[in-house]
């Protein structure tokens, strides 16, 4: 056999070789690498603390002489200005009774004569009638999911109108609340004949927000006590207002109610800043658990307690509704800081050694640096590549990553390789 021969024998046994290794690798990645990946999607996080805060505010306690029974005209967190009327003493509770099924009746009434004006029925139309009554059922199913039974009530109200006036509109007429109207009339009418006058009003000397209960804190919790205020003070409110021991009977004592300057407030709470991330002067936002309301604040005092990491938080703000009146204590949501940026699990974060353009801040120049980055490795279709981080927020089991961060940055819809992988990139 010539020289020739074996050399053609040679190279097609080195490029057979060569064919079984790259399919054995193939078929090694293929079977033995499985790669678990998660899409690179946007998420939303809270840098947040949740404590019950306890209200401080200038309150004035209202009074009446005691005697005869109190007919409130502002439900509780109603704002009043200057001589508006708060409530209204009658001799006994029959008189309240009747105004409150007059009210009742005069609703009704005032309903049926809506419907049954010419003007209304002439402008009616069928199909935008029956629009607004599924609108105004829905209305009231999320109202009462939610608990706003007020507004449930005038959904409910408003619902009764639009069904009502449908019926008029396609019964051609055959419809009528004349009978109906004529009754309610007559029935006020009589009720109104036996009511006795007022026996005393109270009057709102300044414009303030009501509140009907009293809980014999309101000059022990002023502003000017806040820097005596102890933690184990806070305590024992927050331990009371979770046993709902706080609510006296303002017929008791003459008590009326009181009213809450329309201005400024605090609310006083026990937190844990370990990691110092909460300092005097930051900006917050307050959100009740209650009913979701919020409230810009600003951190006034954070208080040692000499309780490890705990802190008095005293917080101020002067946004005044009705939803921040109503209670002494509150369970709220702190929030320093709101951000949004791209999931990343921190199980999938890995490190890599890279070299970085450093400038000098002072003199401008520019040096070579190894730096440990860290980041994640993706799947680019066969390709395994290595993705930067920029992290805007460390959570307990993720963080979020800037997405506009640049070239050599996780993207948006990258699929990261969460299992599968070292941190070799193996």
């Amino acid at each position: 056999m010539n020289s020739g021969g074996r050399m053609n024998r040679i190279l097609l046994v080195l490029l057979s070789l060569s064919v079984l290794a790259t399919v054995g690798t193939i078929f090694y990645h293929f079977v033995d690498t499985s790669y678990e990946t998660e899409t690179a999607v946007m998420a939303t996080a809270d840098e947040a603390k949740y404590f019950s805060g306890v209200y401080v505010r200038d309150e004035t306690v209202l009074h009446y002489s005691g005697t005869g029974a109190v007919s409130y005209a502002v439900s509780d967190g109603g704002k009043v200005a200057v001589n508006d009327v708060i409530a209204e003493i009658y001799p006994d509770e029959e008189t309240i009774r009747t105004k409150q099924e007059i009210a009742s009746l005069q609703e009704q009434l005032d309903v049926l004569e809506s419907i049954s004006n010419p003007g209304t029925l002439e402008q009616a139309q069928p199909a935008d009638l029956s629009r607004n009554i599924t609108k105004e059922y829905i209305e009231i199913v999320q109202y009462r999911d939610a608990g706003d039974l007020t507004s449930m009530q005038e959904a409910a109200q408003r619902y009764m109108e639009v069904n009502s006036t449908y019926q008029i509109v396609t019964s051609k007429g055959a419809v009528s609340f004349g009978e109906q109207i004529a009754a309610l009339s007559t029935q006020i009418q009589q009720l109104e004949s036996t009511l006795t006058d007022a026996i005393g009003t109270v009057t709102s000397e300044n414009s303030s927000y009501f509140v009907s209960e009293t809980d014999g804190l309101e000059s022990t919790l002023s502003v000017d006590q806040i820097s005596q205020i102890t933690p184990e003070q806070l305590e024992q409110i927050i331990a009371d207002a979770q046993e709902n021991d706080q609510k006296e009977a303002v017929s008791q004592d003459g008590v009326l109610g009181k009213s809450i300057a329309a201005y400024g407030w605090y609310m006083l709470g026990l937190i844990d800043n370990a990691d110092q991330k909460y300092q005097v002067g930051d900006s917050v936002k307050l959100r009740l658990m209650t009913s979701s309301a919020t409230a810009e604040a600003t951190i006034q005092e954070l208080r040692s307690t000499g309780d490890g990491d705990e802190v008095l938080v005293v917080l101020y703000s002067e946004k005044m509704t009705s939803e921040f009146v109503q209670n002494r204590v509150e369970n709220v949501e702190m929030i320093l800081g709101e951000y949004e940026g791209i999931k990343v699990p921190r199980d999938a974060i890995r490190f890599q050694k890279m070299t970085e353009t450093v400038v000098d801040e002072e003199t401008g120049e520019e040096t070579e640096q190894e730096v440990n980055c860290r980041g994640v490795y993706v799947q680019d279709g066969e390709k395994i590549e290595f993705r930067r981080l920029d992290v805007i927020y460390e959570g307990d089991t993720y963080v979020l990553s800037n997405r506009n961060a640049g070239d050599g940055y996780l993207m948006l819809y990258d699929s990261i390789i969460v299992e599968g992988i070292d941190a070799n990139g193996n």
